[in-house]
């Protein structure tokens, strides 16, 4: 697969920028908190559903899940127990793969009780009611608050009036609460709101206003108040399976050995037929509520090697400060992502971070135009 190009589908698209936007359960688990919700799904509630419907205390995967509670800091990751008993314990992978179908189908019922058509529906209105999608999509820019690290951006230095933005959503989750959130709705997005132009947003460069510096005289000079008038477009993959077919729910472990491709998450994603043309071709990867975890390293890996090859490639890496893991700094989580994609320790990467990778830390009580279904109001900079 590869970006479709849309310029020739508009009147008068100057540039097309493809943006690719890797969102994982951290994003489900934030709606879902917001909305009030008695559960979420994190592991360790599915964990104890298991346990309340009384399921078979002989399945591997439960087995090994509680076998490390108590032990391990994610002892209630799926895809970690499948590791471990291929790894560790040396179990045939057949059988893992037997279990872990039972766990699927159980996993599928889990989450219609806990996602359910009327908390969509609420995550829908609250994003109407605050134009919090258009916001994502226009105002997320304004997330990079430190004025250095910003110009270290190239997306700033090269848009400008007339460019189309494309984004393409990965949604490691199960559930549609990102599709529904994104979702371009009638009431946020008209795609032909002007008489005689076809452009249909208004994409903010500079939303905090960053100073204009001589030693960064490629960015655009204009203050916080201007907006380019532009183009936009969106759809979101599931690459790992959808909750309204229970039978397409992958879990799993990254690339393997031909013995153990049953448990290969890439290999039955069809990762590199669907979606490795596009690395290349991105122009701003954004990851956001991801833990990191080596079960997806083959997406990790692809990120870097696509900066690589697109020297005009940008990161942002969004983390959600908290204790233990959650309290690192830019610099350490650019090392944790390097050492996910499996590149520890390689100087050459962490340059290339260093340079391209911008990190945002936030909060609850942080300002955030991207992904934040729980905002009251917009962000301060949005008029």
């Amino acid at each position: 697969m590869s970006y479709e190009d849309y310029r020739g589908r508009f009147d008068d698209v100057q540039n097309q920028y493809n943006v690719m936007a890797l969102v994982g359960n951290g994003f489900d688990i934030q709606a879902l908190s917001g909305l009030g919700s008695l559960t979420d799904t994190r592991y360790e509630s599915f964990y104890h559903y298991l346990k309340y419907r009384k399921f078979d205390g002989e399945n591997k995967i439960l087995e090994r899940m509680e076998s490390l509670r108590g032990t391990a800091e994610n002892w209630s990751d799926i895809e970690s127990a499948i590791e471990g008993l291929l790894n560790v314990d040396r179990v045939d992978p057949r059988a893992i793969a037997d279990d872990l179908k039972d766990v699927q189908r159980e996993f599928s019922t889990f989450l219609d009780q806990v996602v359910t058509p009327d908390l969509l529906a609420q995550l829908g209105e609250r994003a109407v009611s605050n134009n919090s999608s258009m916001v994502s999509f226009t105002e997320f820019l304004g997330d990079i608050s430190d004025s250095e690290e910003y110009y270290k951006m190239r997306l700033p230095r090269h848009i400008n009036i007339g460019d189309l933005l494309n984004f393409k959503f990965v949604n490691f989750n199960y559930t549609t609460l990102l599709d529904d959130f994104v979702y371009l709705d009638q009431m946020q997005f008209d795609p032909h709101p002007y008489k005689w132009s076809d452009r249909n947003i208004n994409f903010h460069p500079n939303p905090l206003g960053h100073p204009y510096s001589e030693a960064h005289p490629e960015f655009h000079p204009e203050n916080k108040s201007f907006h380019m008038v532009s183009y936009l477009v969106s759809d979101v993959v599931h690459p790992h399976g959808i909750q309204s077919i229970p039978r397409s729910l992958l879990f799993g472990i990254d690339e393997a050995p031909k013995r153990a491709q049953k448990l290969s998450k890439p290999y039955w994603a069809q990762n590199k037929v669907k979606y490795g043309g596009l690395f290349p071709a991105t122009d701003l990867f954004i990851i956001f509520g991801c833990s990191l975890g080596e079960t997806d390293r083959w997406w990790w890996r692809a990120i870097i090697d696509g900066m690589r090859d697109n020297e005009n490639a940008d990161l942002i890496l969004y983390w959600r400060r908290g204790s233990g893991d959650s309290a690192l700094t830019a610099p350490e989580l650019r090392e944790k992502f390097a050492t996910a994609a499996g590149f520890r320790n390689d100087a050459d990467v962490l340059g290339l971070l260093g340079e391209r990778a911008r990190v945002v830390l936030y909060d609850d009580a942080s300002e955030r135009a991207w992904l934040n279904t729980n905002a009251i109001t917009p962000p301060s900079w949005v008029s």
